[in-house]
């Protein structure tokens, strides 16, 4: 399938037309210190705290700013409106509890806040088993692009495990694969229309941008007899702004 299409980051550019952290106040989840200087900083909020809860990531190593180590599919310390925005930067594919999520982001938003974020893979697109077994072999790093589309969905677990065989993989390769692919806690397995229905029933949708692989017709159409129901295989994430409502 390729690389995907529409994949920078800078949500706040994309959705200037549509609001402004400017002297706002902004929590921060997902963002290093880096992505930070990158990517919020230059819109100068008024204040920007960051939470994470993945203690050994480099989310948790920010320094330039306020850190809460919590759990955001949870109440957190925060008051009910606390912020004007939150921002989400390849975090929502990693949630235990999505629609918790939500839930608690409403909460600490002020009336008419916004959520700006950027997630992916799904797990429904090419590569959204999420892979990451050896980040410089192309046969177990999802992010190299070399794998076969959909292998996750498409192929039962002896299937997997012959086509590793075949590439000259030890059996121990497949067994570490099928755990990437299915075992996991790192990623939450939900399909990407899954995703878009919890954000209509929790938010306004004001704005979008899918990030996307082509897709031949005969493999999306495999894939929508294979999973009633949906029909969306070829969005790989996406670019989202939420608004909370009064």
């Amino acid at each position: 399938m390729g690389v995907i299409s529409n994949a920078t980051h800078d949500i706040l550019r994309l959705f200037s037309a549509y609001t402004s952290i400017a002297k706002r106040r902004v929590l921060c989840i997902g963002y290093s210190d880096q992505e930070l200087v990158d990517l919020v900083e230059p819109y100068r909020p008024a204040e920007i705290v960051c939470l994470t809860n993945w203690t050994e990531h480099r989310d948790a190593m920010v320094s330039r700013h306020r850190m809460v180590m919590s759990d955001v599919c949870r109440r957190t310390e925060f008051d009910d409106g606390e912020f004007d925005a939150v921002l989400l930067f390849s975090v929502l594919e990693h949630l235990h509890d999505v629609q918790g999520a939500f839930v608690e982001m409403r909460r600490i938003l002020k009336r008419h806040g916004h959520v700006a974020l950027l997630f992916g893979p799904a797990w429904s697109c090419a590569y959204g088993h999420h892979l990451y077994a050896d980040p410089n072999d192309p046969n177990l790093n999802f992010a190299l692009w070399k794998l076969p589309a959909h292998m996750h969905l498409l192929c039962d677990a002896q299937e997997i495990r012959d086509w590793y065989r075949r590439q000259d993989y030890a059996d121990s390769v497949g067994d570490t694969v099928l755990h990437w692919f299915y075992e996991t806690p790192l990623i939450n397995r939900m399909f990407h229309e899954d995703y878009v229905r919890l954000m209509a029933e929790h938010f306004q949708i004001v704005a979008s941008e899918i990030m996307y692989n082509d897709l031949p017709r005969t493999h999306a159409s495999t894939l929508r007899e294979k999973f009633p129901g949906y029909v969306d295989f070829s969005s790989y994430g996406g670019k989202f702004l939420l608004r909370a409502d009064a």
